[in-house]
C-alpha cells in the first residue's frame, strides 16, 4: 500500500535529519581541541517478513562513535599543553577548589582535552573546567632522593610553587681511567668533584691522584698544611700492593680550612682482572675529628665519606656521601663493584680520561615554572637549574574506546562497553606517549563532513520525493469513485 511506502519515507526523512544533525556538532566543533566526531550509522526497519512475503518499516540512524580515531596533533606554545600520541585518555573531574583544597563529585570522567592551566589554587584545569588526576610523586630527601611515585588513588594535580630547599649531596659517582702506562712517580690532576653541604652550598672536593715513585717504591704522603690539612699523611710502604694514591682534599670547619684524606687503589694485574679496580683502602685521614674522613664498605668500591662543611659550629655535624668508584651496581642503590668493568681503571694510555664525575645535591632554588615530559612526568622547574618531579601521568586505556559514553566539554564516562583496562604510564601496556607543548585537535574531517552532507540532503530530498509520489498514488485511488 501507498501508505507503507510513506511511512518508510517518513522513516528515512527522520534518519537523514538524524545524520544531518551529527554532522552539523561535527563541522560545528571542527576546531574543538579533544573533540570526538560522531558519524551515522543507518539501519533497516522490518515490519514483516517470511520466504514469500516482506513488509518494509524503513529506516533508523544510530549514533557511532569515532572515540578512538586520533586528530591532527598541533604545537603549543604552553608548557602545560598536553597530546596523547596513541591510546590512552587523561582522567579528569569535574569540581572546584579553594584555599583548603579541591572538591569534586567523584565521577571520573577521561579526555583527550589537554589545554591545561594552572587556576587560582595551582591546579592543572583544562579549558573546558576539567580538572586532573595522576599519581603523585614525594619530594625528594637525603635518605630517598629519588622517591617513584605513589601507586595509590590518582589525586587531583596541584603544583607546589614554593621554594625548592636545598638538598645536600648523599652520592656521588667517581670514574677515570688512569694511564698504565704513567711514568714512575707522576701527578695527575684528576677533577673536582662538586657536591652540596649542608647549607646548600656547593663545595669543591678536589682529585690528584700520585703513582709509586718506583715500580716497587712508594706512594707520597700528604704534608700538613694550610691547603691540605691539619695532619700530615705518611707514604706508604715500599713495595706495597696499591699502584695508585687519590689524595681528597675540601673546605671544611676545621681552623686549617681544608683536610685531605688519601685513598689506595689497587688494580688487576691477572688476564681476567688487567686494568680493573680490585681493591681500595683509606691510607690516612689529616682533619681531626669528623671533619673529614673516609671508611671503604668492604668488598665494594664505594667509600663512605663524613663531612663537616664550613661555617659550620664545631664540632661539625657529620654529612654522610657514598661516592663510588666501582662499576654501577645492577641493583639500584647498591654499593659499586670491584672486579668489573665500568669504573675507574687502569688501562693503557699516557693522560688521565675522566669518564664520570656526578653527584646529587642541589642549592636551594625559586619557582619558575612546568615542563612535562614524553613519558608523563609533570616538572616544577627551578632557578638553581633543578627540576623536580611532582606528578607522573596516568592513562586510562580502554578496550574498546568507541565505547565511551560522551559528556559535555570533551569528556567520557566509562561504561561496560569501553571495556576499562587500568591506569597504564605513558609509554607502558597499550598506553601511548604524552607529546608535551602540543594539543590534539578535533578529528573532524570538514571535506568529508561536507561530502556526507550532500548525500544526506539528496538523500532526505528523495526520501521526501517518495511521500509526493505515495500522496499521488492515493490520490488516484480516491479519484477511483468519480
Amino acid at each position: 500500500m501507498a501508505t507503507v511506502a510513506m511511512n518508510s519515507a517518513i522513516s528515512g526523512l527522520n534518519a537523514f535529519q538524524t545524520a544531518i544533525n551529527y554532522i552539523s556538532d561535527n563541522v560545528a566543533n571542527s576546531q574543538t581541541i579533544g573533540f570526538k566526531r560522531i558519524d551515522a550509522n543507518f539501519s533497516s526497519y522490518v515490519s514483516a517478513s517470511s520466504q514469500r512475503f516482506f513488509n518494509p518499516g524503513g529506516a533508523t540512524a544510530r549514533p557511532d562513535f569515532v572515540n578512538s580515531l586520533q586528530g591532527t596533533i598541533i604545537q603549543d606554545a604552553s608548557p602545560m599543553s598536553i597530546a596523547i600520541a596513541g591510546a590512552g585518555w587523561l582522567p579528569v573531574e569535574d569540581g572546584a577548589t579553594n584555599a583548603s583544597g579541591f572538591s569534586g563529585n567523584n565521577i571520573r570522567q577521561f579526555t583527550r582535552r589537554g589545554d591545561f592551566s594552572l587556576d587560582q589554587n595551582s591546579y592543572m584545569v583544562n579549558g573546558a573546567g576539567k580538572y586532573l588526576f595522576a599519581r603523585s610523586v614525594p619530594r625528594p630527601t637525603t635518605a630517598v632522593p629519588n622517591p617513584q611515585p605513589n601507586q595509590g588513588a590518582l589525586v587531583p594535580v596541584q603544583i607546589n610553587t614554593s621554594q625548592l630547599p636545598a638538598l645536600a649531596t648523599a652520592n656521588a659517582t667517581y670514574a677515570a681511567n688512569i694511564p698504565s702506562n704513567a711514568v714512575a712517580g707522576t701527578t695527575f690532576n684528576g677533577g673536582t668533584i662538586t657536591i652540596t653541604d649542608a647549607n646548600g652550598a656547593a663545595q669543591p672536593v678536589s682529585v690528584t691522584w700520585y703513582n709509586r715513585t718506583t715500580a716497587g717504591g712508594t706512594l707520597p704522603g700528604v704534608a700538613a698544611s694550610t691547603a691540605t690539612g691539619t695532619n700530615a699523611i705518611a707514604a706508604s710502604a715500599a713495595g706495597t700492593v696499591p699502584q695508585w694514591r687519590a689524595v681528597l682534599t675540601v673546605p671544611t670547619s676545621s681552623p686549617n680550612t681544608y683536610e685531605s684524606i688519601a685513598l689506595d687503589f689497587s688494580f688487576g694485574t691477572t688476564t681476567t682482572t688487567a686494568g680493573l679496580l680490585t681493591g681500595i683502602t683509606v691510607a690516612g685521614n689529616s682533619a681531626p675529628g669528623t671533619q673529614f674522613s673516609a671508611a671503604v664498605t668492604a668488598g665494594t668500591g664505594r667509600v663512605v665519606l663524613s663531612y663537616g662543611a664550613p661555617s659550620l659550629t664545631a664540632p661539625p655535624p657529620a654529612q654522610s656521601i657514598n661516592l663510588e668508584f666501582g662499576a654501577p651496581s645492577t641493583t639500584a642503590g647498591s654499593a659499586s663493584q670491584l672486579n668489573v668493568a665500568g669504573g675507574t681503571s687502569q688501562f693503557g694510555g699516557t693522560s688521565i680520561s675522566l669518564s664520570n664525575i656526578l653527584a646529587d645535591g642541589y642549592s636551594a632554588g625559586s619557582y619558575n615554572g612546568i615542563a612535562i615530559d614524553t613519558n608523563g612526568n609533570v616538572y616544577s622547574t627551578y632557578s638553581n637549574g633543578q627540576r623536580l618531579r611532582q606528578y607522573q601521568l596516568a592513562l586510562g586505556t580502554f578496550n574498546n574506546a568507541d565505547g565511551l559514553v560522551r559528556q559535555n566539554g570533551e569528556a567520557f564516562l566509562d561504561s561496560p562497553a569501553a571495556g576499562f583496562i587500568g591506569y597504564q604510564a605513558a609509554l607502558t601496556g597499550q598506553a601511548g606517549g604524552i607529546n608535551p607543548n602540543a594539543l590534539e585537535n578535533s578529528n573532524t574531517d570538514i571535506g568529508q563532513e561536507f561530502t556526507k552532507m550532500i548525500v544526506a540532503q539528496r538523500s532526505y530530498s528523495a526520501n521526501a520525493r517518495m511521500i509526493t509520489t505515495a500522496d499521488e498514488m492515493l490520490q488516484e485511488v480516491v479519484n477511483l469513485k468519480r
